[in-house]
């Protein structure tokens, strides 16, 4: 089966879900769905309100501890999402749980944080399961996954 078949019978309602700031007042709706026509299956990713249906868990490791400490994370989209087409029928979710310190700047550049984003990711597979935990993808321009991640999809 040739890519764009696949892509029309295998797809997502959305490719990115954002918060662009935490200074914007948006009316946020991180709804993602996850559709395979062929198979009849029609099944929720992420919810409205940002939190990842049937979570995985997080595999950690020493360089993710390292940059955030033994802080919990919650399986919960706040920033950002991006998910893209990979081989196999799947989709990759790459999942940033913390933004660049810049995130927090208000327009005149008050409140910035000093330190860069962190970004796990996971795989979707054909039947809209995630097939392993969150991994460590990036932090800041250091990138971990085995993936690179296209902006557009």
């Amino acid at each position: 089966m040739n890519e764009t078949t696949t892509q029309k019978k295998i797809y997502l309602n959305k490719y990115i879900i954002s918060d662009p700031s935490g200074d914007a007042i948006f009316i946020k709706d991180f709804t993602v769905t996850f559709y395979n026509e062929e198979k009849g299956i029609q099944k929720p990713i992420v919810e409205k309100n940002g939190t990842i249906c049937t979570f995985p868990g997080i595999e950690c490791c020493e360089r993710l501890t390292q940059e955030l400490g033994d802080r919990s994370i919650d399986p919960i989209v706040k920033y950002e999402a991006v998910f893209q087409p990979i081989e196999d029928d799947r989709f990759m979710m790459v999942w940033t749980v913390r933004p660049d310190g810049r995130y927090w700047m208000d327009s005149w550049g008050f409140g910035a944080e000093d330190y860069e984003s962190v970004s796990l990711y996971t795989y979707i597979g054909p039947d809209g399961h995630f097939t392993a935990p969150f991994r460590l993808y990036s932090i800041g321009y250091d990138v971990y996954g085995e993936h690179p991640l296209r902006r557009s999809v």
